[in-house]
Parts: structure tokens; sequence; C-alpha cells
């Protein structure tokens, strides 16, 4: 438990003081602390695990409006742009400070909206993530018409026509019901010749349409074709080489929710929309996603889909913020790992047991209890949760045991604040603003405090570029530092009221000109994840001797007083010369590396190397 946020830690004295910093500065644990973080995690993963295993998924289980409202719309006009560059903005809020400035940003995001090849799909052997109001299942189908109404939303801004490629011709609908060996029937009842295209276009083999520039939107598929599909329909549909173009985004809309409303699949349809969210993540990960296999049953109700499909359209522009740059997505994805509290080096304790109660799923392929479980963990993600689990066994879901053994997924990720402002879900210490006084004990400031002020201050110090960016190693650093080995930036501002920082939107970045969304009024507040009950388990058996074997700690250990090498306090030597820091190789490490520096970072490597070798100079002549 971080050291700052729990009264119980804090000192009176000068002597409690000094005797609490060498008790935090160990920096493997001891057993007493192991403890509390493996039980309380023990108790909390396995009553999610419980309540899971008794969930299906219903109507309206999968609702993407919750990550709606913080997310800034992507701009209209993309005319001539296929990368977006834009940056969070934040405003203090904190009184009586001398800080010399009032608002600041976080550093530039800049990323490209489109791919060389579209992401592979086929279709599974089974049909998972069934609905309990319809006896069928297209979220597969309903999925490729998500994917390639996004393709469109961003092509009609940019400017760009579509076309169809070259379609394998089929036997045209003369509603021939008829099984297809390995195969499946579907009927589009009374569809258009442009409605029948379409779906045509979707369901067969490669990619049925394309762009008109080489680069292709990054929602973009290709169907293996591993499955047949038969589209037939009431009335004989014209050849296929007559001059269809491809529906807009707009009338793309009114077709899904058509064949929605045939199969009874409306509350299918935003989960569908969700896995197509998630597109771009397995396309930078060169994944295979594997759709659930259909099951298409004609409803005699008709339900009205329209409405319920209209209005993720309408949110669509929102959607594709948080869509179009996989770091975001990642960040947000890893993030139901994070712990407020959990100090680096007792983050083992903590994994361990989400390892324990997670792996058996993903082993035995059942990622819909899996979603569940991840979902239950953090409700304002849960539909991205949701969407990764229901494209199957891709690679982020094959990562997901290494990051718990070892802290490192292998998928590109770090903290984004201002994704955590968008989603209401922090990410990393860094998001949090602690509680009391900075100062404790009568001159003692926790480290992870320390590390807040560092990066707040960064351009006030004159060596303080190396905390311009975030730390990428989301868990806080344990132990304390004394005010007088502070530099004097961070010095000046120990005996301030806290200083509360508040997301005040976001700025695009369009050739030139800058376009502001303020942030919506009701954002979720992180203080209820900070307070939010622990599920208890009705008996809790007292488990067999836990030894953990840190590997994930000492990731976490390195990669943040790594981030603050440049400042080491002559106190916390045997930190920073501990072989889980190993300081001067922190200043060198490779871009492979778990929790590593930032590019920015690397960029002063030469200046702080050489103020390391001085600290490790003086404090070697001072240790004799």
């Amino acid at each position: 438990m971080s050291s700052s946020s729990d009264p119980s830690t804090t000192t009176n004295t000068s002597v409690d003081s000094e005797r609490h910093q060498t008790q935090d500065d160990n920096v493997i644990p001891s057993p007493e602390k192991i403890a509390p973080i493996y039980h309380r995690s023990s108790k909390l993963w396995q009553g999610l695990a419980t309540k899971a295993s008794s969930m299906s998924l219903v109507r309206d289980a999968v609702n993407l409006a919750i990550i709606s409202d913080g997310l800034p719309a992507i701009p209209d006009n993309l005319q001539g742009m296929t990368e977006l560059h834009g940056l969070g903005n934040w405003k203090l809020k904190s009184t009586g400070c001398i800080m010399p400035y009032r608002s600041r940003t976080e550093a530039k995001r800049q990323w490209k909206v489109t791919r060389r090849k579209p992401t592979l799909c086929c279709i599974s052997s089974h049909s998972s993530f069934d609905h309990s109001d319809s006896e069928s299942n297209g979220i597969a189908c309903l999925f490729f018409g998500w994917a390639y109404i996004l393709c469109m939303a961003l092509l009609e801004r940019q400017k760009i026509p579509a076309f169809y490629s070259n379609i394998s011709s089929q036997a045209l609908g003369t509603k021939d019901k008829d099984e297809l060996e390995h195969g499946l029937v579907i009927d589009l009842g009374n569809a258009s010749d442009e409605e029948y295209r379409w779906w045509v276009s979707l369901l067969t083999p490669g990619q049925g349409w394309r762009s008109g520039f080489p680069d292709q939107p990054i929602w973009s598929v290709a169907y293996t074709g591993n499955m047949r599909f038969r589209l037939v329909r009431d009335e004989t549909a014209p050849a296929l080489s007559s001059p269809c173009k491809p529906p807009s985004g707009k009338q793309a809309v009114e077709f899904l929710a058509r064949f929605a409303s045939r199969y009874n699949l409306e509350s299918q349809s935003s989960l569908a929309l969700a896995m197509a969210l998630t597109l771009p993540l397995h396309n930078d990960t060169s994944s295979m996603v594997q759709l659930p296999k259909p099951r298409l049953i004609i409803s005699p109700l008709l339900p009205q889909a329209q409405c319920a499909i209209s209005q993720d359209y309408c949110r669509l522009d929102r959607y594709m913020t948080l869509s179009s740059n996989p770091l975001f997505l990642s960040s947000s994805l890893w993030s139901v790992f994070w712990e407020p509290g959990v100090e680096c080096n007792l983050v083992s304790p903590w994994y361990d047991p989400i390892l324990a109660t997670i792996k058996p799923l993903i082993d035995r392929g059942d990622l819909e209890t899996l979603g569940h479980v991840l979902a239950l963990r953090r409700p304002s993600i849960a539909p991205l949760w949701y969407g990764v689990t229901a494209c199957g066994n891709t690679k982020s879901i094959s990562a997901i045991i290494p990051y718990l053994r070892t802290g490192f997924s292998g998928i590109p990720s770090r903290p984004m604040p201002e994704v955590a402002a968008w989603t209401g879900c922090p990410q990393s210490f860094m998001d949090l603003t602690g509680t009391g006084a900075y100062v404790q004990g009568g001159n003692q400031v926790s480290r992870e405090d320390v590390w807040r002020l560092r990066h707040e201050l960064w351009d006030v110090e004159p060596d303080g570029a190396p905390f311009q960016t975030f730390p990428i190693c989301p868990w806080p650093p344990f132990g304390y530092i004394s005010d007088e080995e502070l530099e004097v930036p961070v010095r000046a501002h120990i005996n301030c009221s806290r200083h509360l920082w508040e997301y005040a939107g976001w700025t695009w970045l369009l050739h030139g000109t800058e376009r502001h969304f303020d942030p919506v009024d009701d954002l979720k507040s992180w203080d209820l994840l900070e307070s939010e009950p622990q599920p208890i388990l009705s008996e809790s058996p007292t488990p067999p001797v836990y030894h953990p074997d840190h590997q994930a700690s000492e990731s976490a250990v390195g990669g943040i007083f790594r981030w603050s090498t440049t400042e080491m306090e002559m106190s916390g030597k045997s930190i920073f010369e501990h072989c889980w820091v190993d300081a001067l190789h922190g200043l060198g490490m490779h871009d492979d590396e778990p929790y590593g520096h930032s590019d920015n970072v690397r960029r002063q490597s030469d200046i702080a190397l050489q103020r390391v070798k001085d600290w490790v100079m003086t404090v070697c002549d001072t240790s004799f």
C-alpha cells in the first residue's frame, strides 16, 4: 500500500521517520508486506470469477455509450490527411500555490489512420458469445458491416472514393434454401440491388471493396473465406457487372439495421461494433480475428433495429478517436490489471492471483467468461474487453499471461493520461492526486509524490527534460526522500496544498489550425475507483504458502526508478544500485525492455549519463 496515502504509516518523529524510511527502502518486500496484497487480490479476482461464471450476454450487456461521453469527436474534414495530431490539456485547480503557470499540456500524439494491409478475419469453428434474447448469432456478419461503416466514415472525411473489387460470381437468388455444404445460406429477403451487392462484397473471400488510395483505412478487413456463404433474395438480382457503387456510411447503416431486424440481431450490434473498434490493435500485432460462427434464423416478429444501430452511428465520430490509435486502445485495456495503492515491488503478489484466476479461462478458450471477468473489474471500459475477447484468441489475448508473469506483454502500450480522462479509468499512479500533506514525519516526502512533482515541474528544472514524458511504468515507487535531498523546484512546492490537476479538454492540430474539445461536465470521478468495495468470498480458506518469483515486480521496480535516474538522492543509493534497477543500465535501455524509457528521454541520455557517473563517484567517495 502506498505510504503517502495510508494514514496508518504516517510518522510524527524523526526517529520514527528514519525507521519508516529504512523499512520502505528494502527493494525486495518482506512476507508481511506481500501477504495483504496477495490476499486482497485473491479475494477480489476470485469473487469476480465466481460472479462471471453465472453470467450470460443479455440485451444492453455491451453498452458503448458509457465510453463515448468523454471522447473528443474526430474532425469532420480530413481531406489530404492520413495522420492525426492532437494533445491533451490540464488546468491547475489548487489554490495558494506559487506555480508559475495554471495550465499544461501532455505530449503531442501523432498517429496514422491508414495501413498497407487489411486485417485478416476468419470464421471460428464454434458459435460463441450468444445472446439470450435471440436464437440467431449474427455477430460475424454485423462485424463485417460495422468495419465497412467505420472505413467509410473515415474515407468520407478524407474525400476519398471507394470501389468494389473483382467479386467472384455467385448463384443469384432464386430463394434456394438448400443447405450449403461447409457453409451458410443467408436470405436477404427483398434486398435491393445495392444492398445485395454490398453484402456480397463483405462476405466474399478477400477484400470485396477498396479505397481509391493504395493505403486502406485502419479498420479494413479481408475475409479468408474458410466458411462459404451463399446470399439469396426474393427477386433475381442483376449481374454483378452492373455499375453499382459501394454505399455511403449512412446507407450501409440502413442495410445493417434491416439485416439485424430480419434475424433479431439488434442486441448483438453493439458487441459487433466493439469488435470492429479493436481492429487497429489486431492489425498492428498481425493478429487474425476469429469470428463466432454464424447461426441465422429469420425472426417472425421482425423487431425494429434501426434505433439502436443509428444511435451508435451517431456516436461513431467519438469512438473513432479512441479506436484509430492502437496505443489509445492498449492503454485502456491493460489498465484493467493496474491497482491504486500497490507499490512497484508488490506487483507480483498482485498479479499472481489474477494469473491463477484467468489462465484456466484462456487455456480452455472460454473467452466469453474472460470478457465478463474483465468487464466486471472495469465497467467503464467493459465494451473494449468484450470487443477484444469476442475477436478470438488474438495476440492481445495470448499476451495476457506473459504480461502477468513478467510485466511485459509484447503489445505496445503505456499509460496515457488523456485516455484515462476520457474513459474515467486511471492507468497509473500519476493519474491520481494522492491525499494529505506532501511532507510527512517532519521532513519526509513520499517518492510517488516526488515523481509527480518532477513531471509537473519538468520545464522549471534546468535538467528536467527527462521528466517531460509520463513514466511508462504505472506502479508507484516505494519509500521516502528527505526534503533536503530534493532539487530546488520540487522543494519549493512540498509545502503547497496538494496540486490538483483537472483535465481541460483535447486539442486537434490540423494543418496549422487548432480545434479544441472541452470535457463533458459529468466526467467520471476517480475517487470511486480508489474507494470501491472489494468483493469478499463467503469462505476464504487459508492459501498454501506463497513464494512469488518477483519477475513482474522486478520489471516494475526497474522501470519506475530508472525514470528518475537523473535525480538520484544519496539516501537511495542501495535502491538505484540494486540489480532490479541497475541505474546506469537504465540510461541505455533497449526498446524491447519492459517499462523502458521513451524516445524523448533517450535523447537526454548523454547528459544524464554523465550526471549519474558523477553521482556514483560521489557516493563511492563518501561511503569510505
